[in-house]
């Protein structure tokens, strides 16, 4: 099994992470890999000839079958779940960044929180069927159809909120994002929920999160020694606090991850 993400058209960036694509070939066995929260949700096509199973919410959830040659949209998550692929499965994908799908199909994203959902577009699911040449295939589709200001959608950036909140860290109070924008929290919420489909107090925990998977991945020869204190300065209150978030978020601790860093294996565990 192989991973591998392409990038996006420069005027796409502000709404698109990545293309990627994940590919089971005949050879391997059936095997899985564990997906972070990140804010992020995706639109899913299985190009290939075996399904795919993902177990949202930390693995609890009834499972959730990805058919060949059907497309789906992968919400918000509020917690790791688990991807398992049996051979000849072929996955071809769009993430969007938070926020990034509402920009693109002016429908809310809150029934899709912690959900995989069948989503009917023939024009796209023909172009995901296979991998060859995805990505200026979708530069094209995607440009030609691009949203910025949908109806409902005109009297804020929500690009520029997203990157407030991610230039904080997850630190910045609602309150103060409110004021901000020169609204109420509860239109906040609102336009969070319609976005992203989640409340903004979670999805600054999941940025403070994402924060300290970074200073983890990219700790200087490997030495997490300062573990503690760098989950400290992005405001996680104590051990048992951050182990509970982390483990949430990931589904291990961020000792378990900088052990995994340390041996070179987390890349090819964990998206």
């Amino acid at each position: 099994m192989y991973y591998t993400e392409y990038q996006p058209a420069a005027a796409l960036e502000g709404e698109i992470d990545v293309y990627w694509v994940l590919d089971a070939s005949v050879a391997y066995r059936p095997s899985g890999r564990r997906i972070y929260a990140d804010g992020c949700s995706d639109i899913i096509c299985n190009a290939g000839q075996g399904n795919a199973r993902f177990y949202p919410l930390e693995g609890k959830s009834n499972e959730i079958v990805l058919e060949p040659g059907d497309l789906y949209l992968g919400g918000t998550m509020t917690a790791y779940g688990v991807l398992i692929t049996d051979p000849e499965c072929l996955l071809t994908g769009i993430r969007f960044r938070p926020g990034g799908f509402y920009a693109h199909f002016p429908q809310s994203m809150e029934p899709a929180v912690d959900a995989t959902l069948k989503f009917e577009d023939q024009g796209l699911c023909s172009l995901m069927r296979t991998a060859e040449d995805l990505c200026p295939k979708l530069d094209h589709w995607l440009t030609g159809r691009q949203i910025r200001k949908s109806a409902g959608n005109t009297k804020y950036d929500f690009e520029q909120l997203r990157q407030r909140m991610i230039d904080s860290v997850g630190r910045v109070a609602v309150e103060a994002l409110a004021d901000e924008m020169c609204v109420s929290q509860k239109t906040l919420e609102r336009i969070f929920k319609r976005n992203v489909g989640i409340p903004p107090k979670g999805f600054l925990r999941i940025i403070r999160f994402r924060a300290l998977l970074k200073l983890i991945r990219e700790s200087p020869a490997k030495d997490f020694s300062n573990l503690l204190q760098m989950a400290a300065d992005l405001g996680y209150h104590d051990h048992a606090h951050l182990t509970h978030e982390f483990r949430k978020y990931a589904g291990l601790t961020p000792s378990e991850l900088a052990d995994f860093c340390k041996t070179g294996i987390d890349g090819g565990q964990f998206f």
